[in-house]
């Protein structure tokens, strides 16, 4: 039987400071079930859970590269609070937008208006134009995850990536940089 060696939290800042992305697969095992179990039990799929618990790991990476990390509290600890926060923020959304009800933008026929067409147009292409400011890592990895809806490992084994956590890692950074291009290009 294998035997898995707990990093203590002093460890895990040294190897994030030393940008060791291996130790992104050791919080992914080590943390991940309990965040999982709680997303799940409160509402959420498998899938939900994985990406909460993928956005908290990213939280806690940043928060430590930052040295904004505050020492009171067992890294598990701060990443499950990290987590339930963002569940609850996401179920509170999707409260939000399910109460919305009848959309006024929508015409009695059921077709967007003149206005809203040239909107979605001009958004759309706001997308494209920051999606080609990516580089090409990103633009493949955000295309197969999108259009072409591969799971995250078989995105792994097209872009050579370690496994499907580390494609999960990277989309949420090719996010991120497409935000950042979107909100450059609003300027």
């Amino acid at each position: 039987m294998l035997k898995r060696i707990l990093l203590s939290d002093a460890e895990i800042i040294r190897r994030v400071r030393e940008n060791d992305r291996t130790v992104l697969g050791q919080l992914y095992v080590h943390y991940g079930a309990s965040v999982k179990r709680f997303v799940q039990k409160h509402g959420g799929g498998p899938q939900e859970a994985d990406d909460v618990l993928q956005e908290a790991i990213i939280v806690l990476w940043k928060k430590i590269v930052d040295q904004t990390l505050e020492p009171k509290a067992k890294i598990s600890t701060y990443l499950y609070a990290v987590a339930k926060n963002i569940w609850f923020n996401e179920t509170r959304r999707k409260s939000r937008q399910a109460k919305g009800g009848i959309d006024p933008d929508i015409q009695p026929d059921g077709d967007p208006s003149p206005l809203d067409r040239t909107i979605y147009d001009e958004k759309t292409e706001a997308v494209h134009r920051a999606l080609n400011a990516l580089q090409k890592i990103c633009r493949d990895l955000l295309y197969l995850f999108y259009f072409e809806k591969r799971s995250m490992n078989e995105i792994a084994r097209a872009l050579h990536f370690a496994n499907g956590n580390t494609a999960k890692a990277k989309k949420y950074q090719c996010l991120q940089k497409l935000k950042e291009q979107m909100s450059h290009g609003n300027k």
